[in-house]
């Protein structure tokens, strides 16, 4: 049963311990160390536990890569042995555990918001380096998520205090609060004010402000509800400094200002589809001179292009074999930006080729497979060879 009665609870905003080294145990390729108090937050209630390193007088520093509780103890994973009786001084990297504070009290702002406008709940938490995903148990629509998101930073902007409580036996009983699974002996309750009361054994801000802000990143359905995936404070900042420079980039590249780069980019789409439906034209035209150019087979055709895109590649071998230039037709083509390459199609009414992609591919040094009437890949072999393989096998 949880006590709360470490430093990372008594002294959230503790960086710096002293402690005493209570056992060492050697895992894996390091060791398990229990400390007789510890400020380090071990893994659970879905924040990561903090990193950070041991400090001992004369010595290196030892690293500290992961922290986890089992049972009553709280065991560090380090990179070296520590004698039993040492005392250490423990450093947390404060700005990873800052990052997780900050998630973790925009997440309850944000998961209360929704339980509170639409009676959803948060049933599905994962805090990662780059985000944070909730899963909420009804479906939200982007309009609606965008207007959670502004009251949860208008409540960063208000800087209430986050209040943490342990309500008991009948208080608790009479108390309305979030919670994902039934609880039993004390329980830490986290409250918001105006926006969320919720039990959780994780770390948190002192005020709301602290956290800075909150950004929604996406939302997709998942199972009966929604996955929302969000950063919060310094990520926040840091993922909004990388797409304004991306989007400068854009509107550099299209000579866009920078709130039409959307307009921008669809004119471009419009223009490039334009474009291609042109080119298809003309790489039509181009077949119909080929397949006038080419003589017929009674067996096996094969035709060499230089650089055609493997779906033109495609469509022309299918054509062949449609126009009955040939039961079975190969169309080849040499890859300009991949030297030695040479991209394949082979089509074919008359044989399985999915039973032949094995013998051929071995004997091109190739790579791709099909179905019976269409097999396509890539080549390492020289044309000569190519051709010599694969007139063997289909005009035998």
């Amino acid at each position: 049963m949880e006590n709360f009665d470490e430093l990372y609870y008594q002294r959230p905003y503790q960086k710096e311990f002293d402690a005493e080294v209570v056992s060492c145990e050697p895992c894996g390729e390091g060791y398990l160390i229990e400390l007789t108090r510890t400020a380090f937050y071990p893994e659970g209630g879905g924040q990561p536990s903090d990193r950070g390193i041991f400090q001992l007088d004369g010595q290196a520093d030892i690293k500290v890569g992961d922290v986890q509780k089992h049972g009553d103890r709280i065991l560090h994973t380090a990179d070296r042995e520590i004698t039993v009786g040492c005392q250490v001084h423990g450093v947390i990297d404060w700005q990873r555990r800052m990052d997780y504070t900050q998630a973790h009290s925009g997440e309850h702002i944000i998961s209360g918001l929704i339980h509170n406008h639409f009676g959803y709940d948060n049933v599905g938490f994962h805090m990662s380096e780059e985000s944070v995903t909730i899963d909420i148990s009804g479906v939200l629509t982007w309009d609606e998520l965008m207007e959670v998101e502004r009251e949860t930073n208008a409540v960063i902007r208000s800087n209430v205090p986050v209040e943490e409580s342990f309500p008991e036996g009948g208080d608790l009983e009479k108390l309305d609060y979030r919670s994902k699974k039934e609880l039993t002996g004390k329980v830490r309750i986290i409250t918001i004010p105006g926006a969320d009361t919720c039990a959780c054994c994780g770390t948190h801000v002192m005020r709301t402000g602290e956290i800075g802000m909150v950004k929604c990143l996406s939302m997709i359905h998942y199972k009966k509800g929604v996955r929302i995936e969000l950063v919060c404070g310094r990520k926040a900042l840091l993922d909004y400094e990388r797409k304004v420079d991306q989007n400068a980039e854009i509107s550099h590249l299209l000579s866009a200002k920078p709130y039409e780069t959307a307009e921008a980019v669809e004119r471009v789409k419009e223009e490039l589809t334009v474009a291609n439906q042109k080119l298809n034209a003309w790489i039509s035209r181009y077949f119909d001179g080929r397949i006038k150019e080419l003589a017929k087979q009674e067996a096996f055709l094969i035709d060499f292009e230089e650089d055609i895109d493997r779906n033109s590649c495609r469509k022309f071998c299918d054509r062949l074999v449609k126009e009955s230039m040939a039961p079975t037709c190969a169309v080849i083509t040499a890859q300009v930006d991949e030297k030695g390459v040479y991209a394949y199609c082979i089509c074919s009414s008359a044989v399985n080729l999915r039973n032949l992609t094995k013998t051929i591919n071995s004997s091109l040094d190739g790579r791709g497979g099909g179905s019976p009437e269409m097999i396509q890949g890539s080549f390492h072999a020289e044309k000569d060879r190519i051709q010599e393989v694969l007139t063997e096998i289909f005009s035998a």
